[in-house]
Parts: structure tokens; sequence; C-alpha cells
């Protein structure tokens, strides 16, 4: 017979919870044992079961004009509209089993195309795009006189001008642009083609267009310190390179066993990469996940786990991880297209002298590149993280005047003066790659043919990161209308973009004064139901964690109980911060930030207002508490290891990733998987590294942390062996991510039955052919819906620390035994493999 799962009171592992067994009802001895029946027996037996099916036949009889009752379905607005969601983007005709995204996400695929501009389209850019236009239509629409709401509505429409503006103007302003930084660097005019300013100055001209926040060769950051994070201090780190990294090593060097062998490195020194805290001006769409299942209400949730043997065994581990040679000759082209146009176009050289210095800035990008080692440090905090004296940096790295130019920096705050002294300790970010970074420099810097190369590079290098703010047509003028509608979308898109990214907790309170369907969402506004709502997901989500995943048997007691400590600790920032609804707070935060009607002019006026900003930050306290990492209308959760926070901007809460008032099963799938995914970076191979307060310390038994590492190869392992088309996702890059998605779906579906457990059972929904734990596995899988240009899964590939949605989908869906019960998989299905990973 078999036991449904969560039907008996055993304790131990999840698994212990899923398992059952296959067997004979009675296996006992004296049943065995027991006496034949005699003749008589037998036809007493035989004369019951007569009478008894007489009985039931009469019993029929008596009844049959009764009304079947049918069990009761959920028909509230809430339930229809998810199940209208739901049912709406599935291919039911698929196999679950075989392939899940195709059967929660087939009718989505068909029915829905990318849209230009877009080479990759999933759920939550669609949810973002819905968004965008609601602002749209409240700026276009909305009366916004004074103060920051005209602000807000001149610098959108600036942008939309901006097409009106002919070429040739556009053009000039970006020369005198450039002509103006390389002034400040102690020279005239534009270097023309073969030239160099023999009295170039690369610490002026770096400094100038760093006060633009563009950050050529390196960047410098204020935050807070990571090892104690109530202070702001100046970070430094390698600049932005348009090339993924490492992209140009080859062999031995780009062998991922070196890479894997960082993720063996114990917490007691080595470990992953806290990605720096933008400003809450920025803004970047990233996706997020998570979910779980079960089918008995009265199952027991654990404190024990027994130990899986697939996750402390050492897998096989590819020897080489190398882009596909075709993916990166097509980056390289494209590199040397747009930097033989910029030249062209800004230096006025001829097509040839433009395309023979584009294979020689391409040379120095190359150097540059391979100086990044910082993939090295994604599982290694410690030799990313550095304290260092300017006296010290300056020896290590002579390339600029470092007293000279922070100190200049500095002055581009309103706020208390700033003295960088010899003595004062900054933070160095991957200094091996810095370090490389600057002979790379001195070597060109010292040759006055490379120094010309150099110049152009960084003045290059500027063009390039303001490219996107205005249209394809200003730097390709033979490129007709429809190419540009295909490579860029609608142009109000791009305008309403930048301008949540410029201005988003002013655009934040314009979208909640304007819809009272989200007014009443704002950060610990306790009376209201919604709030409550995705609080009271965030606490049984949490309970999850702190009662179950956390008790893995080779986790110690004191490593526990500091990780419980970090949960209680964790804060929880919904919908948007309450502040941002007082009128004097958001002009006192913009009143130096100046719009007019020139969008070039507005861009600058931006990039000067966010380093203000941030050099102002530097004689503040950290305030965890206040700090959003983006602005609330980006469709975009977050954990922030230095806040140990969780952000749900109110963006998120639509279909189909939140229903109000919808069934339960939906919402712990959907945007429960989602807090469940955020929370499990707060113990995934980076976030483990900071305690409860953002601290970055060493809370780990040795043994707890080698035992974690262990149970990172069987995932690794895993996801490198998925493939698409001749690409194969890259284990080790996305490894924190996958983490995360598995873990927030354990996660979900055991705050899920928590739920269950304390509430009832749901009905289930009306109109859908589902059970509500099957709900739950496929809201789960329609968040993750995608679908991409081939040269969009290319690039998304190289550079994305997360999976595509259908491996999103794949990976945490056959690492989970109750999706495979809830389903009824063989054991011979493509998403029930004998091997199922596990971290969390």
């Amino acid at each position: 017979m078999q036991e449904s799962p969560f039907a008996d009171s055993r304790s131990g592992s999840e698994d212990d919870m899923l398992e059952y067994e296959d067997g004979p009802f009675c296996t006992c001895g004296p049943c065995k044992t027991r006496r034949a029946l005699t003749g008589p027996e037998k036809g007493l037996i035989a004369l019951a079961l007569v009478a008894f099916v007489v009985i039931i036949v009469l019993a029929a009889h008596i009844g049959g004009k009764e009304e079947v009752k049918v069990p009761p379905k959920c028909e509230s607005p809430g339930c229809l509209s998810a199940a209208s969601s739901i049912l709406s983007a599935m291919d039911t005709s698929a196999d679950p089993c075989e392939d899940f995204h195709k059967y929660a996400c087939g009718g989505w695929l068909q029915e829905t195309p990318i849209p230009p501009g877009y080479p990759i389209w999933d759920r939550f850019q669609e949810l973002a795009y819905k968004n965008w236009f609601m602002l749209k239509t409240l700026i276009e629409t909305h009366k916004m006189e004074g103060g920051v709401q005209k602000k807000l509505r001149d610098f959108y429409r600036s942008c939309m001008d901006e097409s009106q503006v002919p070429r040739a103007e556009a053009l000039s302003r970006f020369r005198s642009l450039l002509t103006n930084v390389t002034s400040g660097g102690g020279a005239g005019a534009l270097p023309r083609a073969g030239t160099t300013h023999q009295k170039w100055d690369i610490t002026g001209t770096l400094l100038s267009i760093h006060k633009l926040n563009f950050w050529p060769l390196f960047q410098v950051m204020i935050g807070p310190d990571e090892r104690n994070p109530n202070v702001n201090i100046i970070k430094i780190k390698p600049g932005h390179s348009p090339f993924p990294y490492n992209i140009f090593k080859q062999g031995a060097e780009r062998a991922l066993s070196k890479r894997s062998s960082n993720i063996t490195n114990s917490i007691n020194g080595t470990d992953p990469d806290a990605t720096s805290q933008p400003n809450v001006n920025e803004i970047q769409i990233e996706m997020t996940d998570n979910k779980t299942d079960s089918t008995n209400p009265e199952f027991n949730i654990n404190t024990t786990e027994t130990p899986d043997p697939t996750t402390t065994k050492k897998p096989h581990i590819k020897d080489t991880h190398l882009h596909p040679k075709e993916n990166v000759t097509e980056l390289v082209n494209d590199y040397l297209r747009e930097t033989t146009g910029l030249l062209q176009a800004l230096l006025e050289h001829t097509k040839e002298q433009a395309e023979k210095e584009a294979q020689d800035i391409l040379q120095l990008e190359k150097q540059l590149s391979l100086a990044y080692d910082i993939e090295l440090h994604i599982h290694n905090r410690t030799r990313a993280y550095k304290a260092i004296a300017v006296k010290d940096l300056q020896s290590k790295c002579s390339m600029i005047n470092w007293s000279f130019y922070l100190n200049n920096l500095l002055t581009e705050g309103s706020g208390a003066a700033h003295v960088v002294k010899p003595e004062t300790k900054v933070i160095v970010l991957h200094e091996g790659a810095l370090k490389q970074v600057c002979n790379v420099v001195h070597e060109n810097n010292s040759n006055d043919e490379k120094k010309g190369i150099l110049e152009r590079y960084v003045l290059l290098g500027l063009a390039r990161s303001m490219k996107p703010f205005f249209d394809l047509t200003t730097f390709q003028p033979d490129v007709n209308h429809d190419k540009e509608m295909e490579a860029e979308g609608e142009h109000w898109r791009r305008c309403i973009f930048y301008t949540n990214k410029a201005l988003g907790l002013a655009t934040a309170a314009v979208y909640v004064n304007a819809t009272t369907i989200d007014a009443s969402l704002a950060q610990n506004k306790g009376t209201d139901n919604k709030t409550l709502q995705i609080t009271t997901l965030v606490t049984y989500v949490k309970r999850a964690f702190k009662e179950y995943l956390l008790r893995k048997i080779w986790m110690d007691a004191k490593t526990r109980k500091n990780a419980e400590k970090k949960l209680d600790e964790m804060i929880e920032k919904v919908g948007y911060p309450s502040f941002i609804l007082n009128n004097t707070f958001l002009t006192n935060l913009y009143t130096n930030f100046t719009i007019g009607d020139n969008w070039f002019n507005n861009l600058l006026n931006w990039r000067k207002f966010t380093i203000t900003n941030m050099v102002n930050s530097l004689s503040k306290a950290f305030d965890r508490l206040n700090s959003w990492n983006n602005p609330p209308l980006s469709v975009d959760a977050d954990y922030s290891p230095v806040r140990n926070d969780i952000t749900l901007p109110i963006a998120l809460f639509h279909l189909p990733i939140y229903s109000h008032d919808g069934p339960s099963a939906f919402n712990f799938g959907a945007i429960g998987s989602i807090i469940g995914h955020e929370i499990t970076h707060a113990f995934d191979i980076q976030g483990r590294q900071y305690d409860g307060q953002g601290r970055f310390r060493d809370w780990w038994d040795p043994m707890t942390a080698k035992m974690f590492n262990e149970t990172t190869y069987c995932m690794k392992d895993q996801y490198d062996h998925l493939k698409i088309g001749n690409m194969t996702i890259h284990g080790a890059q996305t490894l924190g991510e996958n983490i995360a998605d598995n873990g927030g779906l354990r996660a979900a579906h055991i705050a899920y039955e928590l739920w269950v457990q304390e509430h009832g059972e749901e009905q289930p929904v009306a109109g859908l052919d589902l059970d509500n734990r099957q709900l739950f596995f496929v809201s789960y899988a329609q968040i993750y819906c995608s679908k991409w240009t081939m040269s969009g899964i290319t690039n998304f590939l190289m550079r994305d620390t997360h999976s595509p949605g259908p491996y999103r989908i794949e990976g945490a869906l056959s690492n989970s035994l109750a999706f495979s019960d809830v389903f009824k998989c063989s054991n011979v299905a493509r998403f029930n493999p004998s091997i199922k990973c596990r971290v969390w």
C-alpha cells in the first residue's frame, strides 16, 4: 500500500516527509502464520458479502433521485482573476513531468510576441512594461505644476523631445563635452587620429569624467564599511568592461576546476562578492524566484534532517567552460563597429583611420579585460575586500595622483569638507585586478603612441556610456525607422525607464497618489490588509527557514543559532517607504537636481546630482532601515547582505506575481517563492558571510562551513550540464542564484503547508483542473515564462548571474521530491532525476 506523504509522525528531513513505501498491507509475523478458515466459516463470509452488496444496491436505488453534491470551489474575484491568468498561460497538452515550462507557459509562449527592442522577454519585463505605461499615462495626463512633479514632467518631456534635435546639434554637444573633459586634463582641442596631447593629464581627465558618474578604468563608491556597517567609507574598484569577464582567457586559465576550487574555501577567509550598493536613483531590472510542495495538511515539519548523499559527493566537473568561438567573434566585431563609428562621428576620423585605431583600442580593451580577475573572487570576499592607506595605494598603483584625485572628487559634495590624507584608509575591491589595470595604464601612458590610444579610449568610454540615452540614429544615420524601432523599441519606454532611474522616489509618489489600489501599500502601515498579507507571507517563509531549512544535520548548534538570529534581525521593506508621500522630503531630496528642457544638459545634471549625493553620504551614518536599493516602481525584489534586508517593491504586486484576495496557494507559489529566494540569499555563498547587522565576519563553525561548501558541488555540476544550443549554463557564475531558486522554492512550499495546517485546506479554484498544490507549482513556474532571440540568450549566458527562465524552472522543480509526487512523475521522467541536488 502507498501511504500519503506527510501522513506519518516521523521526524527527519523533508525527504522523510515526502517518501513513502510500497509493500504488502500486512507483513507482521502473526498475520503470516494465522490458521486456515473452515468450510462453514467460508460460507458465512460469502453470505455476508452478498447481503452487503444487496444493501448497497437498495440504498443507491432509494437515493437515486437525490442530486450529487459537487465540492464547492472558490469563485471570488481574486480566485477568478488568478484562474484566468494561470489558464491563459498554460498548455495542458504538454507533459508536466517532461517539460514543465511548456506545460505552465505554452499558452503564453504561443500568444506573446517579443516586443521591439527586447532581446529577451519574460513575465518580469512584461509587468515592468505595464507599470511604465501606467506611469507614462500619469505623467502625460495629470496636472504636474511646480515642485518635484514639474521636475519629473520636464525630465520626461526633454527626453521625448530629444528625437527632434538635429543630429549635427547632438553630435556638437558630444564634442563639446569631450573637449571640456580633455581641457580638465590640461589639454586643448580633441586629439586627432595618430596624435596625442603631450601635456595630457590623465588624473585631470579622469576626474572630470568621473564627476559625471561615468567610470572608465576604475570606479569610486561611497558605501557602508562591510566590517563596520554603521559608517560609510570610500571604496575603489576596477571600472566597467564592455566584455564579459575572462572571455579572452583560454586553456588552463579558464578551467572550471579553478573556479570551482574557490567554492571549497571555508568561511574562515574566503567567500563571495557582495555587490556594491547602488544609489537609490539607480535601477537594474532583475528577476527573482522560488517554491515547494506537499499533499497532506497533517504533516509535521521537523527539526532534524538526515544527510543527503547526493549533496556531499563531489560530482564530475567539466574541465573547461569556454564561450563558443563564434559568440566571442560576434562581440568583438560589434565592439569594432561601434568604436569605428564613434571615432568617425566625434573625432572626425576617416573610415580608414577609424578602423585602424579601433583595432588599437580593442587591444587595449583586451589588456584591461584580462586584468579583471573579479570572477576569481565570486566565492572569495576576503580576497576581494581590503582596507589600505592612500599612501600605500599610491605606491602600489601610481597611474594617478590619488590624494589629489580623491580630494578633488570629494569637493562635489555640498556638505562638510572631506579631507583625504595619506594615512586615510580606503577600501580596495579586487586589489590584484586594480593593480593590473594600473600596470596597463602605466605602460600605455609612458609611450607617446600608446598614450594617444589611451586618451581616446578614456574619451570614448564616456561617449560609449552616454549612447544609450540617445536615438540610434544619432550615431548611425543610415538606420531607418523600422530598424531603430526593432533595436530600441518605443521612444516613450526609454524615456520612462530613465525618468524612473533618475527620480525613482518621485515617480513612486506619483504612482501611489494616483492609483488607489496601491495607495495603501505604504511601508509600516500596519492597518492595511494588503501590506499585512505580504508581510504575513514573509513571516511564514521565515518560519519555514527557522523551523526546517536551517535544521541541517551538518549545521552545528551554534551556527544554527546565529543563523536564526540573522533571520530575526532581517528587515522587511514592503511596497514603498512611507516618507515619499511627504512633499517636503521630496523637495529637499531633489533641490540640487536642476532640470530644464534640454535632454543633454538634464543628463549631465542628473549624473552630477548622483555624485553629489554620494559624496555627501561620506559624513553620514549608514541607515540600513530607511535606505532602498531600487526605486519602488522597479519589478525587482532584492536582498542586501550589508543591510540584511529584503525589499519587495510595489511594482511587484500584480498578476502574475501577486493576487490580492486570490488563493493562498497561488500567492505562496509566486511571490512567496520570490520572498524565499531573497531570504535564501542571506545564506548563499555570498550572503552567509554577513551577520544579522550586515557585518562581514566569520560566524560559521569551520566544519559546518566546509559541509556547506560540499553541498554546492552537486548544484554547480547540475546546471553546468544544462544546454541551450551549443552553449551551456555557467554553473559557477549562476551558483548563488541557483541556490536561491532552489532554497526559495522549498521554503515557500513549507510555508504554504504551515499555513494550511493553521487555516485548513482551501477550496480549489473554479475554472482550473488543478488541485491547490499543483496550482502552487504552476504559479511558481509562470513567473519565469521566457522567450528570447539568439543574440539575446547568447549575451545573457555570458553576462547574467541567473539561469534562463526555463532552466530556473527545471533546476528547482527537478530537485523537488514534492513536485514529482504532486504530478505523479515516473522514476524515468526528465523532471524527476535520480540525483537531486540540495543546499538549503
